[in-house]
């Protein structure tokens, strides 16, 4: 009898980094399972996938998570765990070991943790294995502030708890005023961030595979698109002996097992090139060196799965990956950015689709389309051309969907449902239970928010507008849309297209229980935008529009009970 291939799970969901450790895995006959935060992704139409799991979000303490998490682990015995993000990543070190005692994380252990997660720790490593650094200023809340511009602001980590699912964001701020403006709007706390001069140069990347300090397996690559920061068209280069050799000191320093990508800026005009940060995980230009002969998941799986230390091979330089869509996507911005410039802009997509042209001499490849997985990239297509569809037709051209009826035996549930739970279904809740204590309507109402966050009070803002509404949202505290919370409602009832989509990227089977609040006005307007962010008059004309469509709403659920009051 033939045996049983060994499972992995992948935790992600993006077409970059975690659609290569799929694919990576899965043509080595490896039985691939997943755990996305998103149904809708087109890596998940990959055919190397055999199961999809949806685990909770990590939110308050996590048990809901830990629960879910742990069980799946001693249910399906994976040969190794694989997170391809930091959210996923930092609840597995932190559980690590309330797992069954078999159970193989692909994780950076302790001392890897601080020295690669906390840019302000990985700048010291560096610099104690004289590897170069821009010039920073750690920021202390009674110090000086820098005078030298420009600067980038960072965050010492891109995630942190307890806030697990916001991405801090780098800033570059050009002057003391806007570096003052910068620190009002963000308040963070004593040495939480710092300021790093900014230092001119393209962003190249080290790739590496490393077994207790030594680096087995190095590619590097140069971002041959880039945009404010990010890229998604890079080309391979020939090792640096220099920046290869700074990568072994690190490495070694703290005796690191695993995969890291480490991000450099290197000045072609003068060849001075300084550190960046580490990507101790799977990081966004995998599918290049994937693409191109260096497989790092799965000798990654070799390494800690099978104790193989595997040899170092040889890759071609230059060749290219190109992340389509998001390549387009940053090519339309520069070019609407250089609208007024013709001749600017006639250059840039000249030399834009001229790129493309390297796909037919064998010199690029796409990170969704490969021949032997074309599900992805089908998928992608679709998405586009849907999306494409809807924008000329307008969002009311959808069919209207008669929504469920009622159960007869008890009362109707409904779920007021946003993105945040701050500031319109927390608003929509508190108003329709005035009306329904005030008529003795038969309904149960809840409210919920679809963004994995802990619990948050209302803006200010929006509770002046409830105020003057009559609603008090001053002791209010959001919550999270949970699996059960949303399944045991009848109704759920959403205020505008973008929380449609968010249910539906993750609950696609709850589609058919979504009802728009603004079709309950007398003049239907299904959209009730998020007024989040906005000032008071907003906020007041938002909250006028709610009010306006839920008697309607309320009227109809009520009816709807088996034995309904004339209240109504």
């Amino acid at each position: 009898m033939a045996q049983a291939a060994k499972k992995v799970l992948v935790i992600g969901d993006d077409t970059r980094s975690f659609l290569a450790c799929v694919r990576s895995l899965g043509r080595q006959g490896l039985e691939v399972h997943v755990a996305p935060n998103t149904l809708s992704s087109p890596a998940l139409a990959s055919r190397y996938i055999k199961q999809v799991h949806i685990l909770p979000y990590y939110l308050g303490d996590g048990q809901e998570w830990l629960t879910a998490t742990r069980a799946l682990l001693e249910k399906e015995r994976f040969a190794l765990v694989l997170p391809c993000e930091e959210r996923s990543l930092l609840p597995l070190i932190r559980h690590q070991h309330e797992f069954p005692p078999e159970t193989l994380l692909a994780i950076p252990d302790e001392q890897a943790l601080d020295a690669f997660f906390d840019k302000v720790r990985t700048r010291e490593l560096a610099s104690r294995c004289d590897v170069p650094v821009a010039q920073a200023h750690l920021f202390h809340a009674e110090g000086p502030l820098p005078q030298t511009f420009p600067l980038v602001a960072k965050y010492r980590k891109s995630y942190s708890w307890p806030d697990l699912y916001v991405r801090t964001q780098v800033k570059i701020v050009r002057s003391e005023k806007e570096l003052k403006q910068w620190l009002q709007a963000h308040q963070p706390a004593d040495q939480e961030v710092f300021f790093e001069h900014l230092v001119p140069g393209v962003g190249v990347g080290v790739s590496v595979l490393c077994d207790r300090g030594d680096v087995l397996q190095a590619f590097e690559h140069q971002r041959a698109h880039e945009v404010s920061g990010s890229s998604f068209y890079r080309k391979s280069m020939p090792l640096h002996p220099e920046r290869l050799a700074a990568v072994q000191r690190m490495v070694s320093a703290i005796q690191y097992t695993g995969l890291a990508m480490f991000e450099f800026k290197v000045d072609q005009s003068t060849g001075q090139w300084h550190l960046l940060e580490v990507n101790a995980r799977p990081w966004g230009s995998l599918p290049l060196p994937v693409a191109w002969g260096v497989d790092f998941p799965y000798r990654l799986y070799q390494l800690l799965v099978l104790g193989q230390r595997t040899p170092s091979v040889i890759y071609p330089a230059p060749r290219y990956a190109r992340n389509f869509m998001s390549d387009l996507w940053q090519f339309r911005m520069t070019s609407s950015e250089l609208r007024s410039h013709p001749l600017a802009m006639a250059k840039h997509a000249a030399g834009w689709m001229g790129g493309l042209l390297r796909v037919l001499v064998n010199r690029e490849r796409q990170d969704t389309w490969v021949w032997d997985d074309t599900g992805p990239a089908r998928l992608e297509f679709q998405q586009l051309l849907a999306t494409v569809k809807e924008k000329l037709q307008g969002a009311q051209a959808r069919p209207q969907h008669v929504p469920p009826a009622f159960p007869s035996e008890r009362r109707p549930r409904l779920l007021f449902l946003c993105q945040g739970n701050i500031c319109r279904s927390s608003y929509a809740e508190k108003k329709a239970r005035q009306l329904i204590d005030g008529a003795g309507l038969n309904v149960d109402i809840d409210s919920a928010g679809m963004l994995p966050r802990n619990p948050r009070p209302a803006p200010l803002v929006a509770q002046e507008a409830a105020r003057q509404h009559g609603v008090d949202l001053s002791t209010h505290a959001s919550k999270h849309a949970f699996e059960p919370l949303l399944r045991q409602s009848d109704w759920i009832v959403i205020f505008d297209d973008i929380n449609r989509q968010a249910l539906i990227e993750r609950y696609p089977d709850l589609e058919n229980r979504l009802v728009y609040l603004g079709d309950f006005a007398s003049a239907p307007d299904r959209q009730i935008l998020d007024p989040d962010g906005k000032d008071l008059d907003t906020f007041l004309q938002t909250y006028r529009r709610i009010d306006a469509c839920l008697p309607a709403l309320l009227k109809q659920a009520h009816q709807a009970t088996p034995a309904h009051e004339s209240a109504c």
